[in-house]
């Protein structure tokens, strides 16, 4: 889930002063067989995914190094090297952090790296899908407003700057809303499951539906909505330029552009939607049915119940294999 599951709240427990009070013991968790396949289909994702996303920013690096004095990277490779970036920092915190914490099913590491890996976790989901956000921006913008793009040479080190800002402030709340929890076993004593969670930090529970709400909008809605407005401009535009002209398709780009390269750029971009569709879906699908319904835990099977949320490991994995087989 986005901000973290937490147990019911209880006025009666939210009232105590100590953010470590003791909870009344329910089912307590444990690792299950589909858990350990979970696990295990974690850190295999996880290296593959930092294998592709590490050897395309090594080809990146590669590509500046090559250029002729006074020449820079493309716009476009600019724009691949910050989504590489924050698909990298999104293997490299989120699907250990996911592994490591399904094998010790409870939290171990103390209340401080519970709040800051909540925020890195949450700033590296917020990263690359505002990086794919800002790909779409571009590609609308190259070819509904061409001249507009290149009267403004800075404008994509504006808008990913503005991404990387966004994803840090956004995830902010997380180092507020996450702290140790315990609970109690039967004779009162305290420690014997520790948590790191939401519990009470809401005032009130729809404090906590509206924030959640937010991020959900945030990570999925928005850029979701924004990349297909972006495709939809974008189809919209070479239509009337084929209904007027057939034969000058120039997608409204300089005499210096080679028109297929900007159409695989552009299938780039679709395929970059399409996957961030496919793979978040089942995901926010899971979390927002958990919002509403905690007692879904009990009719998904847990099979299921990880199957579909590791298909939110698969974006990072599939990226550089879109952008590698369309730009190299």
């Amino acid at each position: 889930m986005v901000s973290g599951a937490s147990p019911e709240q209880d006025p009666s427990h939210c009232s105590a002063a100590n953010s470590s009070a003791p909870l009344a013991q329910g089912s307590l968790p444990t690792l299950t067989l589909s858990g350990k396949i979970r696990v295990t289909m974690t850190f295999l994702l996880f290296l593959l995914s930092a294998t592709f996303n590490a050897c395309f920013l090594l080809k990146l690096q590669k590509w500046t190094q090559k250029k002729e004095k006074g020449r820079k990277l493309s716009r476009m490779k600019v724009l691949l090297k910050h989504l590489t970036l924050a698909n990298l920092l999104e293997t490299l915190i989120v699907m250990p952090l996911d592994g490591l914490w399904n094998v010790t099913v409870q939290w171990h590491a103390g209340e401080p790296l519970c709040k800051v890996l909540s925020y890195l976790k949450l700033f590296s989901m917020y990263a690359p899908a505002f990086m794919v956000v800002v790909i779409s921006l571009d590609r609308s913008l190259a070819i509904t407003r061409p001249l507009a793009l290149q009267n403004h040479g800075k404008l994509e080190q504006s808008m990913t700057g503005l991404a990387w800002i966004l994803s840090s402030v956004l995830a902010g709340p997380q180092l507020y809303i996450f702290k140790m929890i315990y609970l109690a076993d039967g004779s009162g004593h305290t420690g014997v499951f520790s948590q790191c969670a939401t519990h009470c930090s809401f005032p009130r529970w729809w404090h906590q539906a509206f924030y959640n709400l937010f991020t959900f909008s945030c990570l999925f809605v928005v850029p979701l909505l924004i990349m297909l407005l972006c495709n939809a401009r974008i189809i919209l535009t070479l239509t009337r330029v084929l209904r007027r002209d057939p034969h000058q398709l120039q997608l409204n780009q300089s005499k210096n552009n080679i028109p297929r390269a900007r159409l695989r750029t552009l299938k780039m971009t679709v395929a970059f939607a399409t996957s961030f569709i496919i793979c978040w879906t089942p995901y926010y699908v899971l979390g927002i049915w958990y919002w509403f319904d905690p007692e879904m835990l009990n009719k998904v099977s847990d099979p299921v119940n990880h199957f579909f949320f590791l298909f939110a490991f698969l974006n990072p994995c599939f990226d550089p294999l879109i952008y590698g087989y369309f730009s190299l």
